[in-house]
């Protein structure tokens, strides 16, 4: 048999070849996995969770390696009597719904980033190194400046004061959102869009949607309301990294880990949107960088035949992964496909059915967009789709909270937007 290698740009050629060699291997050890894909459906091995447990739900988005994070307490019910007078619309009401953790990129209504202070903290660290160069002290190896700047982003970490609270206002210019300090510092005030909605959310919940390569929004729901408002990551004056040192290097340790280095490298190439349950169970959604409508893989969606996915010659698949076992309707996506114990590893794809669409979860989660092998798929989902207003928006997706143990997936590209409902099954 012939091998056709698939038409790509010089910047994807050589993930087409890694991943070409991938399915050789894959083909080599199909009916291996076969029988190990039954044995991890059944498995009685729980998946550990990928965070520590605060008892409240998360919602993240990283856009550019840049990330924000919305907390949330998942008892806010808006049939409270103590939330009655904000959500009738009282004047002078206020509740305190959440913190925000986010990147010093962040810019948010009034929050924006302090590029004075950013500057004066590397004049002062270039001062340093220069000071320590005349003392005859800066002798490190290659790993060792390696090692400096992960310690000082770590210590810049460690300093960090706590999140800040977010608290909902209702006031007389109208809905606003409040961030407050924990130190005490400046209240940053944050204008919001508001509307009433037909389905009610009975508890409050948070998420954040990307609408452009640095560009989101945060959107509220509780009760019949909904609030919305628009953030971006601004570009920040770039931290000198420490001079590299040719040098023996430092030995590893056995107990260090490679987490940082391989998260990095991850978003480096793609944007990630995730939710944390209150037991710090988390799904995650990844997809590329960069897929816009100018690109060439976007007229596949208005080109799609019943039956066929939407294949691209610029990206990977749509990575889901998921330390709990999800339903959607009544279709099953559990953990350990890939192996028993593990969080379930999934690629999404969007395959064309008649006049609608489905998302179809496949045990390959890291094939390229061009590879859809049909023989490793796991489940198929119908989903709603609709044309919105994001005309110019890139290939995206966004894992949207609907309650303490359920959510939304939301996969969109330009106008199109594909979702489908989940709860947690177990």
């Amino acid at each position: 048999m012939q091998y056709r290698m698939p038409e790509v740009s010089d910047g994807s050629l050589a993930a087409h070849l890694l991943s070409g060699q991938a399915r050789v291997r894959r083909v080599l050890i199909a009916a291996g996995a076969a029988s190990c894909l039954t044995i991890a459906a059944a498995g009685a091995q729980t998946p550990e969770p990928s965070h520590e447990a605060d008892g409240l739900m998360h919602t993240s988005l990283a856009l550019e390696a840049q990330e924000v994070d919305v907390a949330f307490p998942p008892e806010l019910r808006a049939g409270h009597h103590a939330y009655q007078w904000l959500l009738s619309g009282t004047v002078g009401s206020r509740v305190k719904v959440g913190t925000l953790d986010a990147h010093r990129a962040l810019r948010l209504g009034t929050l924006a980033p302090d590029i004075e202070a950013i500057e004066a903290e590397i004049a002062a660290l270039v001062a340093a190194r220069e000071a320590e160069a005349e003392a005859g002290e800066a002798d490190e190896s290659d790993e060792d400046a390696e090692e400096s700047d992960a310690e000082a982003d770590e210590s810049d970490e460690e300093m960090e004061p706590a999140d800040p609270d977010l608290w909902l206002v209702r006031d007389a210019a109208g809905w606003q959102l409040e961030i407050h300090p924990a130190d005490g510092g400046a209240v940053e005030v944050v204008p919001l869009s508001h509307r009433e909605t037909a389905v009610e959310s009975p508890t409050f919940t948070a998420s954040l949607h990307p609408t452009a390569a640095e560009t989101g929004r945060l959107v509220l729901r509780w009760g019949r309301r909904a609030w919305s408002a628009d953030f971006r990551f601004e570009e920040l004056p770039e931290r000198p990294r420490q001079p590299l040192v040719s040098g023996r290097g430092t030995a590893r340790e056995a107990e260090d880990s490679n987490d940082a280095i391989a998260r990095g490298n991850m978003l480096a190439e793609r944007n990630e949107t995730a939710l944390v349950l209150p037991n710090g169970a988390s799904v995650t959604m990844l997809y590329w960088k960069s897929i816009d409508i100018e690109d060439e893989d976007y007229p596949n969606v208005a080109a799609a035949q019943d039956g066929e996915v939407i294949e691209m010659i610029r990206a990977s698949v749509l990575r889901l992964k998921s330390d709990v076992a999800l339903r959607f309707g009544t279709t099953d996506i559990p953990t350990g496909n890939l192996a028993p114990g593990f969080a379930g590893a999934y690629g999404v794809w969007l395959r064309k059915t008649g006049t609608g669409w489905r998302f179809v979860f496949n045990n390959e989660p890291d094939s390229w967009g061009t590879q859809y092998d049909a023989a490793f798929n796991a489940a198929e989902v119908a989903v709603d789709y609709a044309r919105t207003a994001g005309s110019f928006r890139p290939l995206g997706a966004t894992l949207v909270p609907t309650g303490p143990d359920r959510g939304r997936l939301v996969v969109h590209w330009g106008p199109h937007e594909w979702s489908a409902d989940f709860v947690v099954s177990e």
